[in-house]
C-alpha cells in the first residue's frame, strides 16, 4: 500500500480568506501554475514532497501544523502505478 499527500482545501481557504488572497496569488507565492495549484486545491493531484516543502516555508503557511494543510492518504497498490 503506498500513501499520498492531500491537501485540506477548507484550511487553505480559509488561509486565504484570512490573508485576502486569491489562489492564483497563493499559487504565484509557492512559485507554481495557478492551473497546477488548483489540481492541489481540488485533491486532483497528490503533493510531492518539494511542494511540502515550499509550503512550510511560506510566510502564509508559517506556524500552520502540516496536519492542518494536508493529510496523509493511504491508497491501494493496484492505483499507485
Amino acid at each position: 500500500m503506498s500513501r499520498r499527500f492531500l491537501l485540506h482545501a477548507s484550511r487553505i481557504h480559509d488561509l486565504a480568506d484570512r490573508h485576502h488572497l486569491t489562489q492564483s496569488e497563493i499559487a504565484d507565492k509557492l512559485g507554481l501554475a495557478r492551473a497546477y495549484w488548483s489540481q492541489l486545491v481540488n485533491r486532483r493531484r497528490a503533493l510531492s514532497p518539494s511542494i511540502r516543502r515550499r509550503m512550510l516555508a511560506c510566510d502564509l503557511f508559517g506556524g500552520v501544523p502540516e496536519s492542518e494543510l494536508w493529510e496523509r492518504v493511504a491508497i491501494p497498490a493496484s492505483e499507485a502505478a
